[in-house]
């Protein structure tokens, strides 16, 4: 049976922000129908096993501060995982190991987050999250990068490791290339309290892993998603939008969701080109393109965190993430996702050796984002200036063609809430368009 290849809207790409935008338009009552290159839905959101426990590749946690996809969440009725307290740490500093206490690691962040986010009595830097076109001094901020601004702060050298370390993780980059009002974007979405940044970015999860969220609201909406489709050209004529496959498919819509991750946009032929803004900022990249490896060890009598500065080791942060009988499940991250091998249990050992002798992976896992062509990056993190040019450049579709993504997120940007709020947005401006 042939399928249809004209429909009203066409969305690139089936994570979550190009779900959440084909779920809007399908449920005002347009034919829509989702093209994707891999051949699964998600993107950089991808539950997988590692002998038998759920891993998450990519994207993981999730929050009640995080809007957009906590109320899919609630709306799913799926279980919620609240990943176990940090075990003891060790850090990694002038060469040498301590112990540090988990209380006071996070003095240390809290100390940290104080200085670099400029808080005081009088309030935050940034008050509103959602409203960066609002604030007067944004492209000043944007203009430093993280680590512009961690060279002056007036902390104890090991006060300044911790947070350098705590901070190279989230952002996956190494402070230099990412900009300084990216970080006080989510610490001011975050509540501007060091608690709860760390609770809304790496405690709680979805205990069948987000790829069944994803599943459930394709499910709910009965979405058309196209797999192995790989978008080669996007065409607008008088007609509408003619979109071309590498394989030579040709789909035609009057409006097209271009949901693709920012770093990529720069694979599409767009005719006419995209504005030379928009193109600029996807040649140039997002910075994040760091390491996250995942592993199991059996028989520990009760675990190990490790923290580094993001320039001493190729992890700067690890710890259990789930425990299971005398199993546990680690992740870390760091800075560098060609530093080694995420998949070769002999690499994993190799660096798990220098970290920590107690330490001993029975498997490992791991996905290369970076050389991916269908992500190149991991979650969005921009460098120094990308705020404020991302904002402007997006603000407006390019004549049937909009855009939607993690990168466009106005509140949790580089967040799956990010990508679904985008969707969510960008549905409600397709439709009218079309009325």
């Amino acid at each position: 049976m042939t399928k249809n290849t004209v429909f009203d809207v066409l969305v690139l790409g089936a994570g979550f922000a190009g779900v959440t935008a084909a779920r809007g338009i399908k449920n005002a009552g347009h034919d829509v129908a989702v093209l994707e290159a891999r051949d699964r839905i998600g993107g950089r959101v991808w539950t997988s096993e590692l002998d038998g426990t759920k891993i998450e590749y990519g994207a993981t946690w999730i929050h009640w501060f995080q809007p957009y996809v906590w109320a899919e969440f609630m709306r799913s009725k799926l279980e919620l995982h609240e990943d176990p307290w940090f075990p003891p740490i060790t850090m990694h500093i002038d060469g040498k190991t301590k112990p540090l206490d988990f209380d006071r690691f996070r003095e240390m962040l809290n100390e940290g987050w104080k200085c670099f986010a400029n808080a005081s009595e009088d309030g935050s830097a940034i008050e509103r999250p959602y409203h960066l076109d609002e604030l007067a001094n944004a492209e000043e901020l944007d203009a430093l990068s993280v680590q512009d601004v961690i060279d002056g702060l007036a902390l104890d050298k090991e006060t300044k490791l911790a947070f350098s370390s705590e901070i190279s993780v989230q952002m996956n980059a190494h402070p230099k290339d990412v900009s300084y009002l990216s970080q006080l974007r989510w610490w001011s979405a975050a509540g501007w309290d060091v608690a709860l940044m760390i609770d809304c970015l790496a405690r709680y999860k979805i205990e069948t892993g987000l790829s069944s969220l994803l599943a459930n609201i394709v499910e709910a909406a009965n979405v058309d998603i196209r797999l192995e489709k790989i978008v080669a050209r996007v065409d607008q004529t008088e007609e509408g939008v003619k979109v071309t496959t590498r394989s030579g498919e040709t789909f035609s819509a009057k409006k097209v969701v271009c949901a693709l991750p920012i770093n990529c946009l720069k694979d599409i032929e767009f005719t006419p080109a995209i504005s030379a803004q928009k193109m600029a900022l996807s040649c140039e990249q997002h910075a994040a393109k760091g390491m996250k490896v995942l592993f199991k060890t059996v028989g520990e009598p009760e675990g190990h965190a490790v923290i580094a500065g993001p320039d001493d080791k190729p992890i700067g942060l690890l710890n259990p993430i789930r425990i299971d009988g005398d199993e546990r499940l680690y992740v870390g991250f760091g800075i560098d996702g060609e530093a080694f091998d995420p998949n070769n249990l002999d690499d994993v050992n190799d660096v798990l050796a220098d970290l920590h002798p107690g330490l001993k992976a029975t498997a490992c896992a791991g996905h290369d984002w970076s050389n991916d062509e269908f992500s190149r990056g991991t979650w969005h993190m921009p460098r120094p200036t990308q705020n404020v040019r991302t904002n402007k450049a997006f603000a407006e579709p390019e004549g049937n063609v909009y855009f939607a993504g993690d990168y466009l997120g106005r509140g949790w940007t580089g967040f799956v809430d990010g990508a679904i709020e985008s969707g969510v947005l960008v549905a409600d401006e397709v439709q009218a368009a079309l009325q």
